[in-house]
């Protein structure tokens, strides 16, 4: 499951846990989901992934698809190399809006 948090009214932050394999992905896109429900804007963070499988992918490309729809900002504040490897190799980083490996937040940790 994710962990949400507020740092101001309208902006808000969720971290992803270490294993976003089918077991969590529903916990997942409903901690995105609720922590990006009347935000401005949701920060990511996504360093802790260390597993991911093609329902954890599709959790959050559903999830953030949705925000965006509805106006949400989404950003990545961190992406663990798990994660990115996952998504490009899918081909889902550009609908996850995943930083480029060169950008710093890209280069996950």
């Amino acid at each position: 499951m994710a962990r949400a948090s507020k740092s101001r009214a309208e902006a808000r932050r969720v971290t992803l846990e270490e294993d976003l394999r089918i077991a969590g992905a529903r916990a997942a896109f409903d901690s995105i989901a609720t922590a990006g429900k009347g935000a401005r804007a949701l920060e990511i963070d996504g360093a802790a992934v260390a597993r991911i499988d093609g329902a954890g992918l599709q959790a959050l490309a559903t999830a953030l698809s949705r925000l965006g729809a509805a106006g949400v900002d989404c950003r990545w504040s961190a992406v663990s190399a798990a994660l990115d490897g996952a998504a490009r190799l899918a081909g889902l980083a550009p609908a996850l809006a995943l930083p480029k490996p060169t950008d710093p937040v890209g280069q996950g940790k």
